[in-house]
C-alpha cells in the first residue's frame, strides 16, 4: 500500500490541522512530528504502543507471535480452527465481509479498515492498527483518527469495538471522517467469551448495535449475523470444558483450550444452516452493521 495518495487528507490527530510531508516525517503546524517508518506513518509513538502492549494476556501474546510469524496467513488459520463460522458469500465460496470490502473498494477511492491486524481485505484498502503488523499501512488510534473531516468513503472495523475502552468515540470519529453518503461497516461480538486484543470490554445485541450507531445519526442499511448460534454455543462450550478439566490449574486450562479448539471447530459449519433461522439472533456469535452517513 502506497501512502502518497493519502497524504492530502491526513491531519494532526490532536489539532485536526493539515500535515506536511518532510524527510521521513509528517509535520504539523504546531511543530509536532510523526515519523514515517518503512512507508508507514506512526501517529501513536513508542510510549503509547508500549502502554497497549502491557494490556495483553498470555493468549494474546501467543496470537501476536503468530501474527508476526504468519503475516497475512494468520487469518486463514483463524478462519479454519476458531469455533466461529465466518459467513460465506455464495456461490463463490468467499468470506462475505471480504466480498463486501472488495466491491466497495472498487467503487470508492478512500476506504480504511480499522484494527486490521494482518487481515488484508483488498489491496486498495488502507489498513490502520495500533500495532505495526506486517500488513498494517498506518499506526493510529481509532478514537483519534488522522484524517480530515468528510474525506473517507468507507470505514470498516471487524471484531475491534469490543477492544476499545470508549467505543462511542470511535463511532463518533468514523462519522466525522466519512463523507456524506459514506458507509460504515462495523462487526462486533454478541455470544463470545473473553478474548484480549490487547484487552476486551464489551458485547452487543442486534438492538444495541442499532442504538450505538443511531446516537451518531448513522442511517442503518442492514444488520446481519456474520456468525450464527452454533458459533456462540461452541465458544462458550469450549471455555466451559477447559475450565472444568483444568482443576483450577492454568497450564491445564491452556492445554484443554487448544485441545477443545481442535476437536470442536468442525461443528461450527452447522451454522451454514442455522445462521438463517428466525430465532438464531438470541445467541448469534457475531453481528455486522452497515450504515450510511
Amino acid at each position: 500500500m502506497k501512502i502518497d495518495k493519502w497524504i492530502p487528507i491526513l491531519v494532526d490527530p490532536q489539532t485536526k490541522k493539515p500535515l506536511v510531508k518532510g524527510e521521513g516525517v509528517l509535520l504539523g503546524e504546531s511543530g509536532k512530528t510523526y515519523h514515517i517508518n518503512n512507508g508507514k506513518p506512526d501517529f501513536i509513538g513508542l510510549e503509547k504502543t508500549a502502554f497497549f502492549s502491557k494490556q495483553r494476556d498470555g493468549l494474546d501474546h501467543l496470537k501476536t507471535q503468530l501474527k508476526n510469524r504468519l503475516g497475512k496467513y494468520y487469518m486463514y488459520l483463524i478462519y479454519i480452527i476458531s469455533p466461529v463460522y465466518i459467513r460465506l458469500y455464495w456461490p463463490t465460496f468467499t468470506i462475505y465481509l471480504n466480498h463486501l470490502a472488495r466491491k466497495i473498494s472498487q467503487e470508492r477511492a478512500y476506504v480504511i479498515q480499522i484494527g486490521s491486524g494482518n487481515d488484508r481485505l483488498a489491496d486498495e484498502i488502507l489498513n490502520v492498527d495500533i500495532f505495526n503488523y506486517e500488513e498494517v499501512d498506518m499506526v493510529a488510534d481509532c478514537t483519534n483518527l488522522p484524517f480530515a473531516d468528510n474525506t473517507i468513503d468507507c470505514v470498516i472495523s471487524n471484531a475491534v469495538l469490543e477492544h476499545v475502552t470508549e467505543p462511542d468515540l470511535f463511532v463518533q470519529e468514523a462519522y466525522r471522517v466519512l463523507k456524506p453518503g459514506g458507509i460504515i461497516i462495523t462487526g462486533v461480538p454478541f455470544m463470545q467469551g473473553f478474548h484480549a486484543s490487547p484487552n476486551d470490554f464489551y458485547r452487543w445485541t442486534e438492538k444495541g448495535l442499532t442504538h450505538l450507531h443511531g446516537k451518531f445519526k448513522f442511517k442503518q442499511q442492514r444488520i446481519f449475523a456474520n456468525s450464527g448460534p452454533t458459533s456462540g454455543f461452541l465458544w462458550i462450550l469450549q471455555e466451559w470444558l477447559s475450565i472444568l478439566f483444568s482443576f483450577n490449574v492454568n497450564v491445564l486450562y491452556q492445554f484443554w483450550w487448544f485441545f477443545f479448539t481442535l476437536v470442536l471447530f468442525p461443528f461450527k459449519f452447522i451454522d451454514i444452516l442455522l445462521i438463517h433461522f428466525k430465532q438464531a439472533h438470541k445467541i448469534n456469535s457475531f453481528y455486522t452493521y452497515i450504515g450510511e452517513k
